[in-house]
């Protein structure tokens, strides 16, 4: 690889492109132009808004009532599968921001991507949950749990590189002393950094009080190289920077799993965490998940509540007679849809994410890793993921590339549509970079995911402060990892697990 072609694609920062205030296609006419497809989960304030016209469709009645069909609503739901109950899910599909695509036969994700096998000091709820779904199984040899479906396990060998402008190396923190001083810094708390969350000992929760960075540095002399390595894992799994997540954040993103003492199973189905979606789905009751279901408004009845949804479909506002609520929507929607407790959530932020799932109409018959990562210049760039490096149902090959953006960019998010092609021609160009053979005239579709609230950031003191606690009616909990959580799969399985807890304990 040229080093000036590296540095040269890699400080074309798409936050800069998103920015640009015409569309660079005209700019470009003899360049490379894509079938593109846009789905974005920040239409849900335009239907708010266009949904004040719309006529009033049926009343149904219902004991339960759960917002939001992404793992924790999901998670809940199956707690309440044998029990009257109704999911309502914006999108057309469930999942949220595990959600999954397809085309051609092919199956690929638009969100989260892996797990990893689990602990046996991660909590007892889940694995049962996990163990009753047949996604994980006990095994006594390793004294683990692991994944039952042997297939989508990824080998060791092709798990990832990482591409700098020195060239390609195995792992993102590079091989030396300081990295060797770090792991021994972490290793002691090996065990204790457990999932969900809610379990980690209280002896430990001081570290939730300051940034992982001013931790690192207490103790360590960081140079800008290793610095930029951790920061990059931070946005990964976090959606920010070492300087914004908390201490305990970023212990547990390297010691909640015995990584550096044992191998541990890399679990990636193609359509990634939307397996597990599925899985979930498949036990449920038809009928009774809604989808392209907007809640539009909750509010307080003297038998429950009365819910206001928006059916997309049908352009008609339904109205829902509830006696319990569990809300594992996005929380920044509460303003609009319950004001009551939008407070409580007031203080979280959001890394907006962009998702890009690029097929390819020939295969390119080389080596695949799964995660390729790349240090450059642009920190919204997350790397890609690598079809060819799972099990797939046909030969087609997809690139699935993620950008974590800050807060403040996500307005640029909404206007993806103006520079869509140039966005696609600055991902596809640095994919290209992994490869000897270019990939660039290769490309049959590229589909577009946006999550303008993909996560929440666990800055410090986020976590151990649940709100259900503090929530204006008993008969409404909250679930979601936005609900003091880390942004991880089996914390959002958990917080479903609770939310229907807290109703029982009524």
């Amino acid at each position: 690889m040229n080093r000036r072609t590296f540095i040269k694609l890699s400080s074309l920062a798409l936050a800069g492109i998103l920015t640009q205030s015409c569309d660079s296609n005209s700019e470009k006419p003899n360049s490379q132009l894509y079938d593109i497809s846009i789905n974005s989960d920040m239409r849900a304030g335009h239907l708010l808004l266009n949904s004040t016209a719309m006529p009033a469709g049926n009343t149904f009645s219902t004991e339960y009532l759960v917002v939001g069909g992404g793992i924790s609503g999901l998670s809940a739901a199956c707690q309440l599968r044998d029990r009257d109950f109704v999911l309502c899910e914006l999108s057309a599909q469930l999942g949220g921001t595990s959600s999954s695509e397809s085309y051609a036969g092919e199956v690929f994700s638009q969100g989260a991507h892996y797990d990893l096998a689990y602990p046996n000091y991660y909590g007892d709820e889940t694995l049962d949950f996990l163990e009753e779904l047949g996604i994980i199984r006990y095994d006594n040899l390793v004294d683990s749990w692991n994944f039952v479906d042997r297939r989508y396990l990824i080998d060791v060998r092709r798990e990832g590189q990482t591409l700098t402008s020195e060239g390609m190396r195995e792992d993102i923190l590079e091989p030396s002393q300081l990295r060797t001083e770090f792991l021994e810094l972490l290793l002691p708390y090996l065990g204790e950094m457990r999932q969900p969350s809610r379990i980690i000992k209280e002896e430990f929760w001081t570290l939730d009080e300051i940034s992982f960075l001013d931790f690192l540095e207490r103790a360590l002399r960081l140079n800008s190289s290793f610095k930029q390595g951790v920061d990059y894992q931070m946005r990964d799994d976090y959606g920010a920077d070492a300087a914004t997540v908390s201490a305990l954040a970023g212990i547990h993103y390297y010691t909640c799993r015995p990584y550096y003492t044992q191998s541990v199973e890399l679990f990636s189905p193609p359509e990634g965490n939307a397996y597990f979606v599925n899985r979930m789905e498949a036990t449920l009751p038809g009928g009774r998940i809604k989808t392209s279901h907007l809640v539009k408004s909750v509010q307080k009845s003297e038998s429950g509540f009365e819910v206001l949804v928006v059916n997309i479909e049908n352009s008609r506002i339904d109205r829902y007679l509830a006696k319990n609520i569990i809300y594992a929507g996005g929380k920044h929607a509460l303003k609009y849809v319950y004001p009551s407790d939008a407070h409580l959530f007031q203080d979280n932020i959001y890394a907006p994410w962009l998702v890009l799932n690029i097929v390819l109409k020939d295969d390119l018959q080389s080596d695949a890793f799964w995660q390729n990562e790349l240090l450059g210049q642009d920190s919204t760039y997350m790397g890609f993921v690598d079809s060819a490096s799972q099990f797939r149902a046909t030969d087609a090959r997809v690139f699935t590339a993620y950008y974590c953006f800050s807060p403040d960019q996500r307005p640029y998010l909404a206007n993806i549509r103006r520079n869509a092609q140039e966005i696609a021609r600055k991902t596809v160009g640095t994919i290209n970079q992994f490869f000897d053979k270019d990939v660039v005239h290769l490309v049959e579709k590229v589909f577009f995911k946006v999550l303008g609230h993909a996560m929440p950031v666990p800055k410090p003191h986020y976590l151990f402060s649940d709100k259900n606690p503090h929530r204006s009616e008993p008969n409404l909990v909250y679930a979601g990892v936005d609900n003091s959580r880390l942004p991880l799969l089996f914390e959002a399985l958990d917080s479903g697990i609770q939310a229907v807890k807290e109703l029982d304990g009524l």
